[in-house]
């Protein structure tokens, strides 16, 4: 039935009537949409009655003739007649559809913005309307982006048109060629207000890069040591108020909390360690990267402070 259902998507004719299962039918109508895209319609009848006058037909899926493939084909078409289930991957779906779009709308429209960008626009001339501080790049910083690596970001092309299914579908490259400028037409501010906010971030990250004295340096190398050790729990050892103390703590936390003002001594793993910190600093006491000094995984020191090591010598010498 499969072939036979195939065969008929490739001929001339419009309609066709599919038996499947004991007495259950289902008519397939192919209409012409253009040259290359056929639109299927169909009725389905688990009773073999297909002329009760109340069951419609229903859209069914997209045949391209060009390519002999199908796409967003529906239940009764795709498991009775086709014997395909939803991992096949003869199976595109509209969903599968709209994410090929985005992305090569997206795609586009990125390559059009860096000419624009260069070639038509002053950036630097953009008002922003905001000042780009060092905690807007932070998660950038932390998650490895530097002033020549950080990628312009700007407002996203999204869509769910059934019509742009078919425009895509009839002529990809004319469809993203013009969909794309145009979107880039009709968000021109936003799109020059993004780009003139990275140009920012770019700035502010070279001046963090420029210092290594800067605290962001710190918590990006204990976070990047818990995670090429791959911990769930490490041993922290803090200098606090000049009172050295160690305690296991939550690897995660570590990793998580950066963007947060302190890290919570409710991620301590022993809470008689919990205990001691709140009798050794104060109840409402916080801790911070800035106060940890070493941090060991088993029996491996993963960080260490060499700044702190530093100023410990000094110290010692004096």
């Amino acid at each position: 039935m499969k072939q036979e259902f195939l065969e008929f998507l490739r001929s001339g004719s419009i309609i066709k009537t599919f038996n499947y299962g004991d007495k259950s039918k289902v008519i397939v109508n192919k209409i012409r949409y253009n040259d290359k895209l056929d639109i299927i319609y169909a009725l389905d009848s688990y009773n073999g009655n297909v002329f009760d006058l109340h069951t419609p037909f229903k859209y069914s899926g997209i045949y391209n003739k060009e390519n002999d493939k199908l796409y967003d084909v529906e239940y009764s078409l795709r498991y009775h007649i086709l014997s395909w289930d939803y991992s096949d991957e003869k199976y595109v779906s509209a969903g599968n559809l709209y994410n090929l779009i985005n992305k090569d709308m997206n795609d586009r429209i990125t390559e059009l913005i860096k000419e624009i960008k260069t070639k038509i626009f002053d950036i630097s001339e953009v008002e922003i309307g905001e000042e780009i501080e060092d905690r807007d790049v932070l998660t950038e910083f932390i998650n490895g982006a530097t002033s020549e690596t950080l990628e312009d970001s700007h407002k996203e092309f999204t869509t769910e048109k059934p019509q742009d299914l078919l425009d895509y579908l009839t002529d990809k490259e004319t469809f993203i060629e013009e969909e794309a400028r145009w979107f880039i037409l009709e968000n021109t501010t936003s799109i020059l207000r993004s780009l003139a906010i990275a140009e920012k971030k770019k700035e502010v990250l070279k001046g963090i890069e420029d210092n290594e004295e800067h605290p962001y340096h710190k918590i990006k190398k204990i976070i990047d040591a818990i995670k090429d050790h791959n911990c769930v729990t490490v041993n922290l050892t803090i200098n606090k108020n000049g009172i050295e103390q160690t305690f296991k703590y939550n690897a995660d936390a570590l990793k998580r909390d950066y963007n947060s003002s302190y890290l919570s001594t409710w991620n301590f793993e022993k809470a008689q360690e919990r205990n001691l910190f709140e009798e050794t600093f104060g109840r409402n006491a916080d801790l911070y990267y800035e106060e940890i000094v070493k941090i060991t995984y088993g029996k491996n020191t993963i960080y260490e402070d060499e700044n702190f090591k530093v100023k410990e010598e000094e110290t010692c010498l004096s």
